[in-house]
């Protein structure tokens, strides 16, 4: 009955974000590009070479998710808002994921009903969970991994290390940050102080790092090896800081305003998160790990999801690459710790958060006006089709929207100016946050030599200008429109799909020749009672 109401509220509510935000991002365009890649190719790609930036699994979902809705060959912007289906879709399972762990962690009704109201409201889960972004299905896949790591705690090593070994290496091919959930059950073990639990959480990691590696294989194999190297190590300069490409710490982006401009939007996540944080340092009392005693099974793994989680987002925050997408894998452990870490939920705190989650919900979504990118790209395929059009932001994100102007991506006014574009697009987010092209000087220049043409406010980028700056009118040469997607050779999604099914074969036949070949009711019977001797 509670699972049934929240998965409800949850569909609803994501059924009206679907409806209503309808502004996208760039990534989200890139994303469909690639969806439409695998399933017109068979080519884990948006641009000539493979994706590596991130591992290819939730790729290779949205392209059969592609063919399955039709959207394959459609236009790419179609294919944005179908794979946002599908994103609300793995959202709602991501609220009954987060009760079953709950339940594991403690069975009682309020708890239960806490947990899945909170994260059904969490602003930072309401706003990624309607995109076309990996997050969902990265937060979903996450808790699995710390389900099953809880589930199967006192389950023989022949069991629990294939099994939670190959989750965990799916999940990696997901999302890689989602390591610090992938060691959740050794901090658990470690915090339990039970070594030999320890041991078979690391074996179950080292599995899962096992069925990770498919990834450079692949690339390997593609003759990409060096391009995943290079990306690879530019995602590893951007996590640690060294490397400011985005967020609120790259150079020249004010980190106040940008949590003034997202404040409305993810209060209720804001909230939450304190809540977490007090509900943590009670829960680190009351345990004993303070005082160095041995913490019992369950308190162990919510404060190692907990401790992992706000740590690694703490660090990106403080010095790495803080974006909204990286704290969004803090709020269901936010929600977990911060009702379970009492011994008694406080009502009256949870009804508080739970108002201001739907109010923020009602004010930001079905109140707020979202579609300011489709109405500017209406407004110039009808007024000025085949003009090319300076960007904001970057050039991919108005592509689909344009389809007959020339989308350009100059930093430079006088420079578009001497190309022969004098139409300029701008939104003051855009230019506070350095988003591509975009930048307060380029911003200040439009606004001091040309004239606004057109504008449409919008929730997610603030405003929406289409701004004209006078100057020479050179012979067109270039074609209307944009250049097709370009497919990467060597980024087989069958080479890779084969690669991931002889790994997880192999996890498989180890499994059983470390414990004998187990029945179908066996390895049922396994996830079921697991936990064989909770404490």
């Amino acid at each position: 009955m509670i699972f049934g109401g929240a998965g409800l509220l949850a569909a609803l509510a994501y059924l009206v974000n679907l409806r209503h935000a309808v502004d996208f991002d760039l990534d989200e365009v890139m994303y469909a590009v690639a969806a439409q890649n695998v399933a017109r190719h068979g080519s884990i790609s948006w641009s000539a070479e493979p994706t590596a930036v991130h591992p290819p699994l939730h790729f290779l979902l949205l392209g059969g998710w592609s063919i399955l809705t039709g959207t394959a060959e459609a236009p790419v912007l179609d294919a944005v808002f179908a794979a946002r289906v599908l994103g609300a879709l793995v959202s709602v399972a991501t609220v009954l994921m987060s009760g079953l762990l709950s339940r594991l962690y403690r069975r009682s009704d309020l708890v239960l009903g806490a947990v899945l109201g909170l994260v059904v409201v969490d602003g930072f889960l309401l706003r990624f969970g309607r995109t076309a972004l990996i997050e969902p299905t990265a937060v979903l896949t996450g808790l699995v991994v710390v389900y099953l790591g809880l589930r199967l705690r006192w389950a023989p090593g022949s069991r629990y290390v294939p099994l939670v070994g190959a989750v965990s290496g799916i999940a990696l091919l997901v999302k890689e940050p989602l390591l610090f959930t992938v060691l959740v059950p050794v901090l658990a073990a470690a915090l339990e102080q039970d070594w030999q639990f320890l041991r078979r959480a690391a074996a179950a990691v080292l599995v899962g790092f096992g069925v990770w590696a498919v990834f450079p294989l692949w690339a390997v194999l593609g003759g990409a090896g060096g391009w995943w190297l290079a990306e690879h190590r530019t995602n590893l300069d951007r996590l640690a800081g060294f490397l400011q490409l985005s967020g609120m710490n790259r150079p020249g982006v004010s980190s106040t305003g940008i949590l003034g401009s997202t404040f409305a939007t993810y209060l209720s996540g804001y909230l939450i998160f304190v809540f977490g944080v007090a509900g943590l340092l009670r829960l680190l009392w009351t345990s004993g790990v303070l005082r160095r005693r041995a913490a019992r099974s369950r308190p162990a793994s919510l404060l190692a999801f907990a401790v992992l989680s706000f740590g690694f987002l703490g660090y990106c925050v403080l010095f790495g690459q803080a974006n909204e997408q990286l704290t969004a894998y803090s709020a269901v452990p936010a929600v977990l710790i911060g009702v379970l870490g009492w011994h008694t939920p406080p009502r009256v705190v949870i009804a508080a958060l739970l108002l201001t989650g739907v109010v923020a919900w009602c004010l930001n979504v079905p109140l707020a006006r979202d579609d300011a990118t489709l109405r500017m790209g209406t407004h110039l395929t009808n007024s000025a089709a085949c003009e090319p059009v300076n960007a904001t932001g970057d050039a991919w994100r108005w592509i689909p929207v344009l389809p007959r102007n020339r989308v350009e991506s100059q930093p430079d006014g006088p420079a578009a100016l001497a190309s022969g574009t004098h139409l300029f697009l701008l939104s003051r987010k855009d230019s506070a946050m350095r988003y591509g092209v975009s930048s307060p000087e380029l911003d200040t220049w439009v606004r001091g030599h040309g004239v606004r043409i057109r504008e449409f406010p919008s929730r997610r980028y603030q405003t929406i200008e289409l701004w004209s700056a006078p100057g020479p009118v050179p012979a067109r040469t270039a074609p209307c429109g944009n250049p097709a997607a370009v497919v990467a050779p060597n980024a087989s999604a069958g080479l890779f799909l084969g690669l991931l099914g002889g790994a997880l074969a192999l996890v498989a036949v180890g499994g059983i020749a470390a414990g004998g070949a187990p029945s179908r009711r066996s390895v049922l019977s396994q996830i079921r009672t697991g936990m064989g001797r909770p404490r």
